[in-house]
């Protein structure tokens, strides 16, 4: 919008459009803004910069019912002015610097890689609104709700500082961690994609790039980013990557607060974020059980739980050997997938 009116008002109607917000094939998925055939477009939730890249166009994404669709149907509802003015600035930067490789993303202002990622996040729960839970029922249910979605009200508001003048003071609502991956031979061996919508965790890696994240944890994993210090010195093995994704999953799960925040109804938006800690001295993770990790771990990596953890605490790793020296797998030797898939 131009003109001062048009700016003064804009908070305003963010926070009514968010708060009031309707759902709907002629819905934009951004800004909740009805439109017709001349100002609708097609949002690709994955990028299709990302799907020619790494050959995703006919292979097939997991729905949370446990149901697949080709990467080329993730599309949802977007206004011409979200879709081709607010959102693709951050595809240019961010297709740009995973081209170059983890160094030009890391030099990234870490809003745009937290706003790329949530659109993801935020896309696919949006895409599952036009999809049926079960098919073969004939039951018109579909995979997500109106319901299900208000729950992430505020990581839709954060999404909306993409067109939106709005400030994060002195924080990030998410914690981001990218590291340098090996790069397998076949493209579309070159991605791996996992999200959990019951914390906003989501991983990505994409050729030379990956990304993990928690998006709405306040940046309390952040704190502990020295941890993947070790990690940032080399390539990590795809199975390597999957095994931080794990642990970061599971961090996710014992962190047992609620980041609570004041938006000021300003020009731009003004967004605080409270004390994590809060008025309680409990710690802000539980404790970490190493057989829960495991059951994480072995989702992830599509590994038997038997396989991979010995009762009580011994759980296989990928990352380190016996004498906590960093394991650096040679891809020569450990090819990508292994063999047996």
């Amino acid at each position: 919008m131009t003109g001062s009116e048009d700016r003064a008002a804009i908070p305003h109607a963010l926070f009514h459009a968010v708060r009031l917000r309707r759902f709907g094939r002629s819905t934009c998925f951004l800004c909740g803004r009805r439109f017709g055939s001349k100002t609708r477009s097609d949002e690709h939730v994955i990028p299709k910069w990302a799907q020619q890249s790494y050959d995703l166009w006919n292979e097939r994404l997991t729905l949370l019912n446990g149901t697949t669709i080709p990467y080329r149907h993730l599309t949802i509802p977007c206004c011409a002015d979200c879709n081709n003015h607010h959102l693709q600035p951050i595809e240019r930067a961010m297709s740009k610097a995973v081209a170059k490789g983890p160094e030009a993303v890391r030099e990234l202002d870490r809003r745009v890689v937290f706003l790329w990622l949530g659109k993801i996040f935020y896309g696919l729960l949006y895409k599952e609104l036009f999809l049926l839970a079960d098919r073969a029922s004939g039951h018109q249910t579909p995979i997500t709700t109106p319901d299900l979605l208000r729950q992430y009200q505020m990581h839709h508001y954060f999404l909306q500082s993409v067109r939106v003048p709005m400030e994060f003071v002195d924080f990030l609502p998410a914690s981001i961690f990218i590291f340098e991956t090996q790069v397998p031979q076949e493209p579309k061996y070159q991605w791996d994609f996992r999200d959990s919508f019951l914390n906003l965790f989501i991983s990505c890696r994409m050729g030379s790039v990956g990304i993990i994240s928690v998006l709405q944890d306040g940046g309390v994993q952040q704190g502990l980013a020295e941890a993947f210090d070790d990690f940032k010195q080399f390539a990590l093995h795809p199975v390597q990557f999957i095994e931080l994704a794990a642990q970061v999953r599971y961090k996710a799960l014992l962190f047992n607060r609620t980041p609570k925040y004041v938006m000021v109804d300003a020009d731009p938006i003004q967004v605080i974020q409270l004390p994590l800690q809060g008025l309680s001295n409990k710690p802000l993770f539980d404790e970490w059980d190493q057989e829960q990790y495991a059951r994480v771990l072995s989702v992830f990596i599509g590994v038997p739980l038997e396989r991979i953890f010995a009762p009580p605490d011994k759980v296989m790793t990928w990352l380190r050997n016996n004498d906590g020296s960093i394991k650096k797998l040679d891809p020569r030797k450990f090819p990508w997938p292994p063999p047996s898939q």
